[in-house]
Formats: C-alpha cells, sequence, structure tokens
C-alpha cells in the first residue's frame, strides 16, 4: 500500500493535478493492501539467480468489469545458501508516478518433510518509498509466513501464508489519527516450476477485517471487507 502517493496527493495541490492524468493513480493512494505479491516462499539453491516480473493488485469495480488494479514490479533474487535466499525489487508503476518504491529482504528456510514434501518459510521484508517530487520517504517492515507443499515430479508447488504489514507512522493524510498499525493479508498461490521458466499465480485476501466501503474506489470484497487481489509472475531462472 503505498501511504507515500496518498500524502503527496492529498497535501501538495500541484502534484495530485499532474498525478489525477491516470485514474488508477488515485487506487495507489487509498490501495487496502499490498501492490506485490508473495517474493520468495521457497528457498532457492544457494548461488541460483532469477529475474521475476510480475502484475496485479486489488480487485475493483470500474463501472464496466471486476479487474485486478495493474501494479507492476520487477525483482531479482539469489540463493545465499540452499535454505536462505534474498532479493530486491523496483515497482514500475510507483516509479512512473515519480516515486521509487523498493521491497528488499529474504526467504529463510524453517521446515521441511521430506516424506510428504511440505515447507515452512519465514519472509521478512523491508519496504522503502522515496518521493521525487517532494523528497518523502517513507518505510514499512513486513513479515510473510508461509507453508508450500511441493507436486512430484517437477516440483512446482502450492502454498499458503499470511503477510503481515506494520505501519510505523502515527498520522496519515490530514493529520489524521493511524489507527491500523499492523495490517494482515492473506495469501494462496501456485507456482507451475519449470526448468528455466516459473509461473505463478496468486490470490490475496487484503485485510479483511476492515470496511473497504465507503472509499475512493470500489473495491471487491466480502460483504464490503477487505478486498480480493489477484497477481501473476513470470520468473527467469539463472
Amino acid at each position: 500500500m503505498i501511504y507515500l502517493i496518498q500524502s503527496t496527493i492529498m497535501n501538495q495541490p500541484f502534484i495530485a493535478h499532474k498525478l489525477i492524468q491516470c485514474c488508477f493513480l488515485f487506487i495507489l493512494a487509498y490501495a487496502i493492501g499490498s501492490c506485490a505479491p508473495s517474493r520468495i516462499v521457497r528457498p532457492m539453491d544457494k548461488g541460483q539467480k532469477s529475474l521475476s516480473a510480475h502484475v496485479g493488485g486489488p480487485m475493483i469495480d470500474d463501472s464496466k468489469n471486476i479487474i485486478p488494479v495493474p501494479l507492476s514490479s520487477i525483482m531479482y533474487a539469489q540463493g545465499v545458501s540452499d535454505k536462505i535466499t534474498g532479493f530486491a525489487s523496483i515497482h514500475a508503476t510507483s516509479l512512473y508516478y515519480g516515486v521509487v518504491q523498493t521491497d528488499m529482504g529474504f526467504c529463510t528456510h524453517l521446515y521441511y518433510n521430506e516424506e510428504i514434501k511440505l515447507g515452512f518459510s519465514a519472509t521478512p521484508v523491508l519496504n522503502m518509498a522515496f518521493d521525487t517530487w517532494v523528497g518523502y520517504f517513507k518505510l514499512w517492515p513486513q513479515l510473510d509466513l508461509n507453508v508450500y507443499w511441493e507436486l512430484e515430479p517437477d516440483k512446482s508447488f502450492i502454498y499458503l501464508g499470511i503477510e503481515n504489514w506494520f505501519e510505523l507512522s502515527k498520522y496519515k493524510a490530514h493529520e489524521q489519527l493511524q489507527k491500523n498499525h499492523w495490517l494482515v493479508n492473506a495469501h494462496l498461490g501456485f507456482t507451475y516450476v519449470r526448468n528455466k521458466w516459473d509461473y505463478t499465480l496468486e490470490t490475496k485476501y487484503l485485510v479483511p477485517y476492515l470496511e473497504s466501503r465507503p472509499n475512493v474506489v470500489d473495491y471487491k470484497g466480502i460483504n464490503g471487507n477487505g478486498a480480493l487481489g489477484l497477481y501473476i509472475s513470470f520468473t527467469r531462472k539463472f
């Protein structure tokens, strides 16, 4: 979620006039879920490298169709060891509108059952954003906890998990008190593994305990709470 852009739009009229050229900037400003899918769920082999492209976001009703917000990012990852994989990304959509946004962290192996091919992992992440218009900087810690089940023979896998996003700021835009400092999203996905390429489809239920209406856009959640998200990822391994 890009509170940085929200603050910029709400407090800088001349910048808001520039950004209003594209309607989904308002979606970025008020997004109630994360801007990217789960990063690394299963640690890579030591020394292995990969480059991934991602697109997707919360589902909204644009008055004609129900579609995911086309947020996008590019990520590089590398296996530090067989149990730890480091990664860093750049958010292309935010960058196009003058906000340099990245998330970086690592995925670490917690447990793996060889007999049933079931594994657990944790992914601590640091999200950062810098507004090139006014020089405003923010960061958000994040912790993902995942369980994955490998499918033979190619080790494609199904995974599910919980994303914990921590808002450190005391105030929102207009000096409103920030009441939600711990935001939780649930996700479920499938990664189709090939020799050089991986393909991932992920769905999220973003902050299901918070009301999503009324809002600037019509988020599609369940009974007016949260928002469902859809993400697609393409990964090239080296």
